[in-house]
């Protein structure tokens, strides 16, 4: 635990650039997105058991504050997304690795045009235009000021748990591969991590802009998850749902198992926390599609 601590702490003061920062937001990002998609998947399973409990509990996505929250979740996914598109063309075309500033500096640009106008309808039914302007200014400035305050943390010297060499250097390194691994069950999750990565950006990205913006979540109440779920189209919903379960929650938790290997070192506590990361894959992924496959509104509990 000390030494998860002391890599964490290590990885705020390491002098890495725009690289380091570009990897780090990446990863706080898709933490951040599946602890969201693990209590989405919770009130999900809760609307199995009828209308009363699911729509006392939707005030958690609902108000001023929450809808703050909102802006957050569309910040990570499109920036988790479009980043994860990036290393995933570095991966599968090695020769890019060598223009990754540009494919960086354009993914920004991509991903500002996109967000910008996107929290700020998002923010607008709370808290006006201007409101929501100067609040999206505000998310999009945290980042930035974080990674100014660091340069004011000691530096001292490098930590071989975290570093053996220049950000640069090792990005030239590992630009052939990239790290991946030679055969077997990781290989195929690494390819898994890309190929549902792909998927996510289509699927999640469009299962939010249907929810925030054509629907509003401030709408939102248990004759909605009814009505999408009903009939021949509810057949196409609880499909793409299912997709997105899978797909989305198994990308998160072994992203997660990767974090957690980079963080704690001791064996005992690996295994430990890796043993409990399936379990509650295993959980979730099992109330989540038992919902989808099981839901009756015709006939609630």
């Amino acid at each position: 635990m000390i030494n998860a601590l002391r890599v964490g702490y290590s990885v705020v003061r390491y002098r890495g650039g725009i690289g380091q920062w570009a990897w780090a937001v990446n990863r706080v990002a898709g933490l951040g997105i599946l602890a969201f998609l693990a209590l989405h998947i919770l009130d999900i399973f809760i609307a199995g058991f009828g209308p009363g409990l699911f729509d006392e509990l939707l005030f958690l996505y609902k108000g001023p504050v929450v809808r703050v929250l909102d802006v957050f979740l569309v910040f990570g996914l499109l920036y988790h997304g479009l980043n994860g598109l990036r290393l995933t063309l570095m991966d599968f075309k090695p020769t890019t690795a060598k223009l990754h500033l540009k494919l960086f500096y354009s993914q920004i640009i991509i991903f500002l045009v996109v967000f910008i106008p996107a929290s700020v309808a998002l923010l607008n039914e709370f808290y006006g235009l201007v409101g929501g302007a100067l609040i999206t200014a505000a998310v999009l400035a945290l980042p930035v000021v974080i990674a100014i305050a660091s340069n004011y943390l000691p530096s001292g010297g490098v930590n071989a748990d975290v570093s053996a060499g220049n950000y640069q250097a090792a990005l030239v390194k590992l630009s052939s591969s990239r790290g991946r691994p030679r055969g077997g069950f990781e290989f195929n999750l690494w390819l898994f991590m890309r190929v549902s990565g792909i998927f996510i950006v289509v699927l999640a990205l469009f299962h939010m802009f249907l929810m925030h913006f054509m629907i509003s979540v401030e709408a939102i109440t248990f004759q909605t998850v009814v009505d999408r779920w009903a009939g021949i189209q509810g057949a196409f919903w609880r499909m793409y749902d299912l997709l997105l379960l899978v797909f989305a929650f198994t990308h998160g938790v072994n992203g997660t198992r990767n974090v957690m290997e980079d963080y704690f070192h001791s064996p005992g506590w690996r295994a430990f926390l890796k043993i409990g990361l399936w379990v509650f894959w295993f959980l979730l992924m099992v109330m989540g599609a038992f919902v989808i496959f099981t839901f009756t509104p015709a006939s609630p509990k």
